[in-house]
């Protein structure tokens, strides 16, 4: 139980929380949202990423907004009164693909993996470090040496750039209010599982999510920032979710949460 725990972040009641939908990658959204945010919030309010950061864009543009993201943190825990715990990042089905690449040459079916990853949007991920996604195709097939050779180099290229490991190992699996009253997710949540039973629910059961129709436990609302069909804001309920399409074509969704789960402001790009 600890252990699961460990992964989730609980943040400190609040009139505001802001939840940033999910990036995929896309510098230009983010900068934009980032821009009118950086107006708009204050002392006492949080601050929820809701995950893909590492999108399926060029690679230079994946880099950027990761490195965008870092900057903006760094503005927002400097402001006078801001404590550490105010922001939190959702680990996204990006970011989990990031980590299972770094331990491919553990899979019992390396190819198959990388091949189903790429259909998810990986190959962003993989040129954004450098690499050449049909070149790592190509490695798949080459034994387990071969495999762990390039997952060392990919592991290496992360951490070359500052950051951007750090930010890896800070991500959180989902995020609470101490009071119950609000739960934030990337994309899924199980409703018939507690929070800490979810398993990769998080990142790929965004049918599940869809699928509540009752209060879960105590929660006024649950939040999620990345939808298989992007809809933008979709209220229902006890669900919410801020997905424009951003990395898409669309835009990116951000908005204040109050403490009934109500939006009480939003911005998009």
């Amino acid at each position: 139980m600890a252990q699961a725990a460990a992964v989730l972040a609980s943040l400190k009641p609040a009139d505001r929380i802001w939840v940033v939908g999910a990036v995929n990658g896309d510098i230009g959204a983010l900068q934009s949202v980032h821009s009118r945010l950086a107006r708009k919030i204050r002392p006492g309010d949080r601050l929820v990423y809701t995950g893909n950061y590492w999108g399926d864009g060029p690679g230079d543009n994946v880099v950027a907004a990761i490195n965008e993201i870092l900057l903006f943190r760094r503005f927002f825990i400097a402001q006078d009164g801001v404590d550490m715990g105010d922001i939190v990042f959702l680990r996204g089905a990006a970011e989990e693909m990031l980590t299972k690449l770094q331990q491919l040459q553990f899979a019992p079916n390396p190819g198959e993996v990388f091949e189903w990853m790429l259909t998810r949007g990986a190959a962003g991920i993989v040129r954004a470090y450098g690499f050449d996604p049909a070149m790592v195709q190509a490695t798949m097939r080459q034994g387990a040496h071969l495999i762990s050779q390039w997952t060392g180099q990919l592991s290496d290229a992360l951490r070359r750039h500052p950051g951007h490991g750090a930010l890896m190992a800070d991500l959180k699996h989902a995020a609470y209010v101490s009071d119950g009253s609000l739960i934030f997710v990337h994309a899924g949540l199980d409703s018939s599982r507690a929070l800490t039973a979810q398993t990769d629910t998080f990142w790929w059961g965004g049918s599940m999510f869809e699928a509540i129709t009752e209060r879960y436990y105590d929660c006024a609302r649950i939040i999620r920032g990345s939808s298989n069909n992007h809809p933008g804001i979709s209220e229902r309920e006890y669900t919410l979710s801020l997905d424009g399409g951003a990395g898409r074509g669309g835009t990116l969704v951000a908005a204040a949460i109050g403490p009934n789960g109500q939006i009480v402001d939003r911005i998009e790009s």
